[in-house]
């Protein structure tokens, strides 16, 4: 049988999940580069101030999007108030208080304040994929050389 041909039967499952062990370990390890860096940031209390529908729920073929919305919050920081848009998916009530975390540099650059427990879960399912990857190799090697001789 063609060598080729073989290679690219028996190690399907190791083809697939070693690339994907490797992107969830970048995107977690960028993720986390991004959260680590507003770990530090002020947080303050943001009051909702305008809620409007951006996008109406729909449904596309199997899949359902859910409708989303544009949130205005007023906050302030070293006593100048800003509104700004709180970019989080669901709808909120106008008079809600919610906590958010600002840039010191830049008051303006506000977020959800978030831990670092996706990107980590990110990098260890990415661990995860490669260790299983690497012992589908071993295993798929073993049963050749039983099989084959080589």
């Amino acid at each position: 049988m063609n060598r080729l041909a073989t290679f690219l039967r028996d190690y399907a499952f190791a083809r697939f999940i070693l690339p994907l062990g490797l992107i969830l370990i970048v995107f977690g390890g960028m993720m986390y580069g991004i959260t680590d860096k507003r770990k530090n940031y002020p947080q303050t209390d943001a009051v909702v101030t305008s809620v409007t529908l951006y996008e109406e729920a729909y449904d596309e073929g199997d899949t359902h999007h859910e409708a989303t919305y544009r949130t205005m919050v007023r906050y302030t920081v070293d006593g100048k108030e800003y509104e700004e848009e709180y970019r989080i998916g669901p709808e909120m009530k106008v008079g809600a208080v919610v906590r958010i975390d600002y840039n010191p540099l830049n008051p303006q650059d506000i977020s959800q304040p978030t831990g670092a427990w996706l990107p980590i879960g990110m990098m260890a399912a990415g661990l995860g994929c490669l260790a299983a990857g690497i012992i589908s190799i071993l295993k798929t090697r073993k049963k050749h050389r039983a099989l084959y001789g080589r």
